[in-house]
């Protein structure tokens, strides 16, 4: 398959997304597509996928015309996309099986011609060959993130694949399950697949793809073949300047504990964690999905219950049982999924930045003192450098990078002594990361302790003073200085497992 796109424009209103934009790939080809939120990635994918049609501008597979009017039109093609918001695209009360096929059309008086323990068969064959073990019949509800993501791509093996967009892929995995995935990549690549990959992962755009090309503001402006670039030229036609620091961390550790963690246990999940986090230091868990490390955050916060442990902050015992109880201690969590746990994105800004700490807002017989609100917000937009046209437009409008910057601005509202931090730089791009790393400096230098999950481990050792590697629920090193290095960090993870 060759796809060409050529001369694309397509516009919302009085906003043009994308300004004649050329894009081509070809069959065994994998090229990268980079930009930073709003340059117009997603909205190439839907023209691509058919979801949306262009205003002027046509697609072409090989040398012929191709105007999709459906998704299924482009489906008919082989062409088949895993969208960033992936979740959206699964029942979670349906089983594993049934969503890998639920869009199989075989039936006979009713029934699938397939029966449920084939299609249980086919299942575990096509996750077994992603290196996945989980049980065809679990509700999807039931599994992780990540595990979640590995179904949705299983589920595109279950047709006939000539070209696969990926979007943002490893953004819910960490570094096992991304060599999974990348190994996949190549191997739809031998098979002739041509591949679309969308990452603000650098490091995966040098090591996977044949080519790059970079838009910014709808138009392309960089394309090259990957081994005759530089990661510098790459980030600097994304932001249109150059990004010299990626990680600015500063050292911000004082001397007095403000979270203290002793022997907190969930059962069947993690035990015995103990942790002290000072006033401005950052303190990274590190270790692979099914450690226990965003468990711990979720425990620390309310949303999951702790069977043992003790939990204070300042000294002050805290016995969190649900979020609001957390918040109300001077605890904050920044979940991974902004869209499903952060944020209402059919509110607007102004609801999302408030709704934590809108009790501060309170004024006679249970009012919101409205003026004082907007003020605080308009306060934190323009801190955190979020870019929206009013306070009042829908969340959903705004691009990933501002919407994790709204999220963190809901945060601050709460004024916490204790942020717990889970993939706080998932697909957002290498512009908007550089700025949460500078609030992250802002933050420690105010004297707030920070817990720092993330499965990006450059990011991981880079930004934490200390990390504490989790592995099969329990503590399995303790890193400092010299010592938090990304191998120390694998080594420590994967221990048991070698």
């Amino acid at each position: 398959m060759h796809l060409h796109v050529n001369g694309v424009v397509k516009r919302f209103g009085e906003n043009t997304v994308l300004a004649g934009v050329d894009f081509d790939v070809r069959s065994g080809e994998v090229v990268a597509l980079v930009g930073e939120n709003g340059a117009g990635k997603s909205t190439l994918t839907r023209v691509i996928a058919g979801v949306c049609r262009p205003e002027y501008g046509r697609l072409e597979i090989d040398d012929q015309p191709a105007g999709f009017r459906t998704p299924d039109d482009a489906m008919a093609r082989g062409i088949q996309v895993i969208y960033q918001e992936f979740r959206q695209n699964l029942f979670p009360n349906l089983s594993v099986a049934e969503n890998l096929f639920v869009r199989e059309e075989g039936r006979r008086f009713g029934r699938l011609l397939v029966s449920k323990s084939a299609m249980a068969a086919e299942t575990a064959r096509l996750l077994g060959d992603m290196g996945m073990t989980v049980d065809p019949q679990v509700k999807v509800g039931r599994l992780s993130v990540a595990e979640q993501q590995m179904v949705e791509i299983a589920k595109v093996m279950t047709h006939d694949l000539r070209m696969l967009i990926l979007d943002e892929p490893t953004a819910a995995l960490d570094g096992r399950e991304s060599e999974e995935l990348f190994r996949h990549v190549e191997r739809l690549r031998g098979e002739g697949v041509a591949i679309v990959y969308i990452t603000h992962r650098l490091d995966e755009v040098f090591a996977l793809a044949d080519r790059v090309v970079v838009l910014r503001d709808g138009a392309v402006a960089l394309t090259g073949v990957t081994c005759e670039l530089t990661r510098e030229k790459v980030v600097s036609a994304m932001v249109g300047r150059t990004v010299d620091d990626l990680y600015p961390k500063q050292d911000n550790t004082r001397d007095d504990i403000v979270l203290s963690v002793c022997g907190l246990g969930r059962r069947g999940v993690f035990e015995d964690i103990d942790l002290d986090v000072r006033a401005g230091e950052i303190v990274g868990l590190g270790g692979v999905l099914g450690s226990g490390r965003g468990d711990v955050l979720r425990t620390l916060f309310g949303l999951d219950r702790a069977d043992s442990g003790t939990v204070s902050v300042h000294g002050k015992p805290v016995n969190a049982r649900t979020p609001a109880q957390a918040i109300r201690s001077g605890i904050a969590y920044l979940t991974p999924d902004r869209q499903a746990e952060g944020l209402c994105t059919g509110r607007t800004v102004r609801e999302n930045i408030s709704l934590a700490a809108l009790a501060d807002f309170g004024g006679p017989l249970g009012l919101v003192r409205r003026q004082a609100e907007k003020q605080a917000v308009d306060e934190l937009i323009t801190e955190l450098r979020v870019h929206t046209a009013s306070r009042e437009v829908a969340m959903g409008t705004l691009s990933g990078g501002n919407q994790q910057k709204t999220l963190f601005a809901k945060w601050l509202m709460t004024r916490p002594l204790v942020l717990l931090m889970e993939e706080p730089t998932r697909g957002v791009d290498v512009g908007a990361k550089a700025e949460i790393y500078r609030l992250m400096n802002e933050l420690t230098a105010r004297g707030v302790a920070i817990v720092l999950v993330s499965s990006d481990l450059p990011e991981l050792v880079a930004m934490s003073d200390r990390v504490l590697v989790l592995r099969q629920g329990r503590i399995a090193a303790q890193l400092h200085g010299g010592d938090v290095t990304q191998h120390a960090v694998l080594e420590h993870a994967l221990e048991a497992a070698a």
